[in-house]
């Protein structure tokens, strides 16, 4: 069995602060879902129109995906030629 040998270097904090984070690069309309989610009030709900050539699975999906990112529950329904959305309630304890 052959050893393997790995070099380790140090280096500048700043570096490692600066290098690009794990995962996939956002898009910009995953960017905007994201920003429009965290400026969510309460009380307020928005809707993602539903254009030729994208399904409304697919909307909810990116839709769920940036209030991961966000750190948000959504509640979700789809109606007509629109994917609606709003915060949930929070689940309270019985």
């Amino acid at each position: 069995m052959r050893d393997i040998i790995v070099k380790i270097i140090d280096i500048d904090q700043k570096e490692m602060i600066a290098a690009s984070k794990r995962g996939r690069a956002r898009s910009a309309e995953t960017q905007q879902l994201i920003n429009v989610i965290k400026n969510l009030g309460r009380k307020s709900a928005k809707a993602v129109i539903i254009e030729s050539g994208v399904t409304a699975a697919k909307i909810r999906l990116r839709l769920t995906y940036a209030a991961k990112l966000a750190g948000k529950r959504l509640k979700i329904a789809v109606r007509d030629d629109r994917v609606m959305f709003a915060i949930a309630p929070r689940k309270r304890r019985q």
